[in-house]
């Protein structure tokens, strides 16, 4: 019978798009840019973070929402999460700007650390939330530094 291999061929074409359709996004590429103290209390104190987003899939990338942990220099720092919706277009990249609380505890920590070390280093890790039946969450992961100079001239670490 000649229809059998015409069948399964069909069949085995279907299962191959269909695999292709759910194949899981790339996870996106997301830095720290920027990092501005907000109102403050004794027990709790608010940050504002600039975020870049990179989309390194060859699709568009609808989030609409992230969470976040970040350490800084090895150490717990702050934590949040947004519920802004971006569109990251294929290949491209965006910014958003998401609110991050700290403890006293790990601020005075913090601060301690730069003063050992006059440099920041973090480490970014969280999950983006997807707009798609598909997939709801991607985790993702990044990690970098800053290096603080004092104000009095330059070269000279804090």
């Amino acid at each position: 019978m000649t229809l059998a291999p015409a069948r399964a061929a069909v069949v085995a074409a279907v299962l191959l798009l269909a695999a292709c359709g759910t194949a899981d996004p790339i996870p996106p590429l997301v830095r720290v840019v920027d990092l501005r103290l907000l109102e403050s209390s004794v027990f709790e104190q608010r940050f504002e973070i600039d975020l870049w987003i990179g989309n390194p899939n060859d699709f568009a990338l609808p989030l609409d929402g992230l969470t976040f942990d970040l350490e800084v220099n090895g150490e717990a720092f702050a934590r949040g999460f947004s519920n802004q919706r971006v569109t990251i277009p294929r290949l491209s990249e965006g910014r958003i700007s998401v609110t991050a609380s700290t403890t006293l505890i790990d601020l005075v920590r913090q601060m301690l650390l730069l003063a050992e070390h006059g440099d920041l280093a973090y480490r970014l890790h969280g999950l983006a939330y997807m707009n798609s039946l598909q997939r709801h969450s991607v985790p993702y992961e990044s990690e970098g530094s800053f290096h603080l100079q004092r104000p009095g001239g330059p070269g000279e670490a804090i």
